[in-house]
């Protein structure tokens, strides 16, 4: 269930039914947005993201306003309890998709990969009980107004809190995949001149999942296209990345695959 839950996101959330949302939050919890959606989505999904039972946030319409859009498989305490009603003037619209296939819309921004679907195990290829080497990624939809591109990974689900897993941006805005076995350098020519930054494992590159034997992690790889350029250098940290964007994010996507370690 999870998996197939997983599989909405963005647009396939946007067009869900309205007899599956949850109520509308009280009209004095959302006032007038002071900043753009897309900020405030890229400002927030961290913590949305790190609700246990959350498969997914979005921007989409509400009643014909912009709202942000969680989705869950479940409806559950935890949940009811931790979502806000609204962010920055915003409303919160959970969306319980159970078993449902998401519909396809070709215009959405959305990112892929030929390693795992969403929602499903990531290969120990691409984690550190194997060679340890990026994922391929491929994407379509950006807007057309994109002059370039970021991109965060990371882990919601570790013990000390989000761990940050890859650092990568000023990707040139005509890029349409990355390979697989990214080099683990600050300055990739081969990408466009693309920069990498500093990992919660404070060391540059992709640092694949490594999550200690329990539960699944998840694991978000967060695709941003950009109005231009970031004024940073190499070793820029996730929040270095994430300021720095501020005001320039046309568009948000994301994958997320999951990883377990038994021993």
């Amino acid at each position: 269930m999870r998996r197939a839950a997983a599989l909405l996101i963005g647009a396939a959330a946007l067009s869900w039914s309205c007899s599956r949302r949850e109520p509308h939050p009280p009209r004095s919890a959302v006032t007038t947005p002071t900043r753009s959606l897309a900020l405030v989505l890229a400002a927030h999904q961290d913590s949305l993201l790190a609700i246990p039972g959350v498969v997914g946030v979005a921007e989409g319409l509400c009643d014909g306003a912009p709202c942000l859009v969680v989705l869950a498989a479940l409806r559950t305490s935890e949940i009811a309890t931790r979502l806000p009603a609204a962010i920055e003037g915003y409303r919160v619209d959970l969306r319980v998709t159970g078993p449902i296939q998401a519909r396809e819309n070709p215009m959405s921004f959305t990112v892929t990969s030929g390693a795992f679907t969403e929602g499903a195990s990531i290969p120990a290829k691409y984690t550190c009980d194997g060679p340890d080497v990026s994922p391929a990624l491929v994407w379509s939809g950006a807007p057309p107004a994109t002059n370039a591109f970021a991109l965060i990974a990371d882990d919601p689900d570790a013990p000390a809190g989000t761990w940050v897993h890859w650092v990568l941006f000023n990707l040139p805005g005509t890029t349409p995949t990355l390979p697989e076995g990214v080099a683990k350098s600050e300055t990739l020519k081969e990408l466009g001149g693309a920069l990498q930054g500093r990992t919660d494992f404070h060391k540059i590159g992709y640092g694949g999942p490594c999550p200690p034997p329990g539960k699944p992690h998840r694991y978000f790889f967060k695709l941003y296209a950009l109005d231009g350029p970031l004024s940073l250098r190499a070793g820029a940290t996730k929040a270095d990345v994430e300021r720095a964007m501020q005001g320039h994010i046309l568009a948000m996507a994301h994958l997320m695959g999951t990883y377990e370690r038994r021993r």
